[in-house]
């Protein structure tokens, strides 16, 4: 019987994945750590994540993002990192999990109306457009530069870049208000799946999940792993490790 390249490389990755999660008990042996300081950009995410489920969240309409909010989320997953169980180096050491970075913070899409001065002096780079309104904007928020879409002015579409991290959900209405600004968009939403970090928080306690996907993962992965910790009072503990 032949065996393709394909098929092998499939097998050999369906029996690394069991192997990792028939050891976990011994991960505990395993030596070295992360730095932690990169989780802040995680922490970053899943606050922006809290803020684009919630149209009542309290930053939902302010660009400036509430970064005791971050720092906070970063403390839970920082807790978690510092518990002393395998399950904390699966997930820091063996996966090295982190947020799925889905939702942009610097970049935006804009339908614009290709025939406008300020428009055509944007697309070629050119900031101030001359456009008081919209140079306005573009200070405000740090947008120093400029992307065109395949096909412009054809496919009518730009890129806004900025120098900073907003919440970009009133950045793209605010810009709306421009007459030669048709729509804007936020870039959100990941293509597929794969390893990612979840938050559920309330008053009493938070829940961090952990997780890693496999199979079709472009299509939204067949087979996920998770690994649940609780955050109680700045205390993290493990709870749970399942499949689904």
């Amino acid at each position: 019987m032949r065996i393709t390249t394909l098929s092998l490389i499939a097998l050999l990755f369906a029996v690394s994945c069991e192997i990792n999660d028939s050891n976990e008990s011994k991960n505990q042996n395993i030596s070295g750590n992360v730095d932690i300081e990169l989780y802040r950009s995680d922490a970053l995410q899943l606050y922006y994540q809290e803020i684009i489920e919630n149209p009542d969240h309290p930053n939902y309409a302010e660009a400036e993002f509430d970064y005791e909010q971050v720092n906070e989320i970063f403390d839970l997953i920082k807790a978690v990192y510092e518990l002393d169980v395998p399950q904390r180096d699966t997930v820091f050491l063996v996966h090295q999990i982190h947020a799925r970075y889905c939702n942009m913070t610097s970049m935006l899409g804009v339908n614009v109306q290709t025939d406008a001065p300020e428009i055509q002096n944007l697309a070629a780079g050119v900031i101030p457009t001359g456009n008081e309104q919209l140079d306005g904007i573009l200070e405000a928020y740090a947008i120093d530069s400029v992307g065109v879409y395949y096909g412009y002015p054809d496919f009518p579409w730009l890129s806004l870049y900025t120098s900073e991290a907003y919440n970009m959900i009133p950045v793209a209405e605010e810009l709306t208000t421009v007459n030669s600004i048709l729509q804007a968009t936020m870039y959100g939403g990941c293509i597929g799946d794969g390893n990612t970090i979840s938050l559920e928080r309330n008053n009493d306690f938070a829940t961090l999940t952990f997780s890693i996907g496999w199979g079709d993962c472009p299509a939204g992965c067949i087979n996920h792993r998770c690994w649940e910790f609780r955050v109680i009072g700045g205390a993290a503990e493990f709870i749970q490790a399942y499949e689904n």
